[in-house]
């Protein structure tokens, strides 16, 4: 059944993919205060560079937009996949090592930014910077209610 917990789960994991385009993971804003300042966001999508209340668009983050757009389209998949929990248990763990693997690559960007942006900048994380881990989070608790409805299942079987 479609209806499930699980579904949820995976909707919220969906869902934080797709905030993660919009919203800044990590910003990198000078240390101390200056003229002309620069601050840097960076989100799943790209790493704007706001100096004097102007946005540009420093870089495309392609590794980190494709992962995300998987995660996302496999999340979904995931849901659909609704008749066989077994399926559904395997997909959500190739989707937690694909969301395992986004963030290894948000954390290499975010080093490659703190190089580019220079020594005068400090690390800030936002609300959103959250995201990536409640991704995970998410896919584990639809990974163990798939299993405890299969679990269910089978016990069922067994009394008849």
């Amino acid at each position: 059944m479609i209806q499930r917990i699980q579904t949820i789960y995976l909707a919220l994991t969906a869902i934080c993919g797709l905030l993660m385009y919009f919203f800044p993971l990590v910003s990198l804003v000078p240390a101390t205060a200056s003229a002309e300042p620069v601050i840097y966001h960076l989100s799943a999508l790209e790493v704007q560079v706001i100096t004097n209340g102007t946005s540009n668009v420093l870089m495309r983050l392609w590794p980190v937009v494709v992962l995300n757009a998987i995660t996302i389209a496999f999340a979904v998949f995931t849901i659909l996949q609704f008749k066989s929990r077994v399926k559904q248990i395997r997909f959500t763990h190739f989707l937690l090592i694909l969301q395992l693997i986004q963030i290894v690559f948000i954390v290499f960007d975010v080093e490659k930014l703190s190089t580019v942006a220079g020594e005068g900048h400090m690390i800030t994380f936002g609300v959103f910077s959250v995201l990536p881990a409640l991704q995970l989070l998410f896919t584990r608790l639809a990974t163990g209610a798939i299993k405890k409805d299969e679990a269910l299942v089978r016990s069922a079987d067994r009394l008849r």
